[in-house]
């Protein structure tokens, strides 16, 4: 089969470090393919050049490993959306997923409508800051992944650390959410397709005294700082069946709702009495061999080429189906 391996092909002010970190992941997912018997190509996307779209339209599937444009993680949607124009077959999540994803206060909103526990949470602007949520909070942008514009700082424990907190980001990205902080365990459930993967758990146990236990920027990106040495997943995660099927449900619900086709992470936290709430919807996460979600798969039994190709196969299983926005949105309501 010809399958193109879509992926963002970054800008003129790259560094090196960057197209290392991009490319390494497409060779790996290209040598996969090869090994599984797969004819492919390496289609990289740029901004304002839409020549990619007649070259994914010569090939039989999309192996969509495209996380942006240039580096905009907004971009992302716009590519999903042209794939889904095109009629190929691609793997991951849709373009009405990823796009709902994308806006975290949307996709909780759609959440907690349909009774699925999600921190209280609001939109918060610089001069209208939210006043009803409990300290501590978090602030995160609305419309990033990969834990971007999150640090240690953005756990407010007060209404001041809060308001500053607010203009800081505001300055730097379009929407803000601010969350209700939950104190508790962290939990990852991977999703391809419909197969649930092993609970992982996020261990903070060796965090430094002083930081927050959260899934900072630092903690998934930067190997040599503390943050990352003291976040480690663990998994299986050590729970008792009954938690683990609690997890289970409540991930279940929110990966189903947003989309539960292609591939995805549900991030949550439980509380002390065993209470789950979804954290985060991550639509198309990191693939890499060594990354989460991969992981999970080897603890289920399946090698890194197997993942390669369960993805592909969920693809074509669901080759011209029809999951609109507004089919969603239709869910949700009824």
């Amino acid at each position: 089969m010809k399958i193109a391996v879509l992926y963002d092909g970054g800008s003129g002010d790259w560094s090196e470090a960057d197209v290392a970190a991009v490319m390494a992941n497409i060779r790996e997912v290209r040598r996969s393919l090869r090994r599984l018997g797969h004819e492919t190509s390496l289609v990289p996307v740029h901004l304002h050049d839409v020549k990619w779209l007649s070259r994914v339209q010569r090939a039989d599937l999309v192996f969509n490993l495209c996380e942006g444009i240039n580096g905009y993680a907004r971009y992302e949607d716009w590519a999903v959306g042209a794939l889904e124009l095109t009629g190929v077959p691609f793997t991951g999540c849709r373009a009405s997923t990823v796009t709902l994803c994308h806006r975290k206060h949307v996709a909780n909103i759609l959440l907690d409508r349909a009774g699925v526990p999600v921190p209280a949470f609001a939109l918060a602007r610089r001069n209208d800051i939210p006043s009803l949520l409990r300290f501590p909070v978090i602030v995160k942008p609305s419309g990033e992944d990969a834990s971007v514009g999150i640090d240690d700082g953005a756990i407010c424990p007060t209404r001041k650390a809060m308001r500053e907190r607010v203009a800081m980001m505001s300055e730097q990205f379009e929407e803000v959410m601010v969350q209700e902080y939950v104190a508790g365990r962290e939990f990852n459930v991977g999703f391809l397709g419909a197969w649930a993967l092993p609970l992982s758990e996020i261990s903070f146990q060796t965090l430094p005294e002083g930081y927050w236990p959260i899934v900072s920027y630092a903690a998934k990106w930067r190997e040599v700082s503390a943050e990352y040495q003291g976040t480690v997943p663990v998994c299986p995660a050590q729970v008792t069946p009954e938690l683990e099927r609690r997890i289970l449900d409540v991930a279940r619900q929110a990966w189903q709702l947003l989309g539960g086709e292609g591939y995805g992470r549900v991030d949550l936290r439980v509380t002390e009495d065993g209470s789950p709430y979804v954290l985060e919807v991550n639509p198309n996460p990191d693939l890499s061999s060594d990354a989460g979600f991969a992981n999970m798969a080897r603890v289920r039994g399946w090698n890194y080429d197997a993942v390669v190709g369960k993805v592909v196969e969920e693809a074509l299983a669901r080759a011209g189906q029809d999951t609109t926005a507004d089919q969603l949105v239709r869910q949700v309501g009824a």
